[in-house]
């Protein structure tokens, strides 16, 4: 008898599964993906952008000084900015804004350099020349292997303006730096946006 009505109730369970049963027993189906898109906010956190304390904001003297730091972590094996790589952050500035990069080489072993260059789906291995968006945004001898940023605490300072709009990054263009992820977005907001966004 027990066997029977266990077989019957997984029958039951098995119809009601596939559709059969009262369409009053069954539940409201969900929302389609635009329906349930439109419910949530417009605005999602990747485009929120938060104070973070390496970037400092001066809007009364129209200037941003970003304290720069390369394998600051052991993210992507220290090839990393503040501890971001893979374009995983973007550094907000106003347009028409003096930026000063003070720029720190934590990394005990490697060089390392930072460009402001066009912002693109995937870098070379090897820059053939690495120009800055913007003139003096480039630290010195920026793709030597040898010559760049030192390690173990070198330091270097390069001041430019954020004259244009849009979209760019911050890349490391030593050879197989970029490629491998060194790099996060630079964005100049024309909406006077500033700090960093991730």
């Amino acid at each position: 008898m027990m066997k029977r009505s266990t077989i019957a109730a997984m029958g039951a369970i098995a119809l009601a599964g596939c559709g059969g049963g009262d369409a009053s027993d069954r539940p409201s189906p969900a929302p389609a993906p635009a329906a349930a898109a439109a419910a949530q906010p417009a605005e999602t956190s990747a485009s929120i952008v938060t104070s973070v304390d390496w970037i400092a904001v001066d809007e009364g003297a129209r200037t941003v000084t970003i304290d720069l730091v390369a394998g600051s972590t052991d993210a992507n094996n220290r090839w990393n900015f503040n501890g971001y790589a893979n374009g995983e952050a973007t550094v907000v500035v106003p347009a028409g804004y003096t930026v000063t990069v003070n720029f720190e080489n934590r990394d005990p072993v490697m060089y390392h350099s930072v460009g402001v260059l066009e912002r693109q789906a995937s870098y070379p291995a090897v820059f053939d020349e690495a120009p800055p968006v913007f003139d003096g945004a480039i630290t010195s001898n920026a793709t030597s292997l040898t010559e760049a940023t030192a390690p173990g605490g070198g330091t270097e300072t390069i001041s430019f303006t954020a004259a244009t709009a849009g979209e760019y990054a911050l890349v490391c263009p030593i050879p197989a730096h970029a490629v491998t992820g060194m790099w996060i977005g630079f964005d100049v907001s024309e909406s006077g946006e500033s700090g960093l966004r991730t």
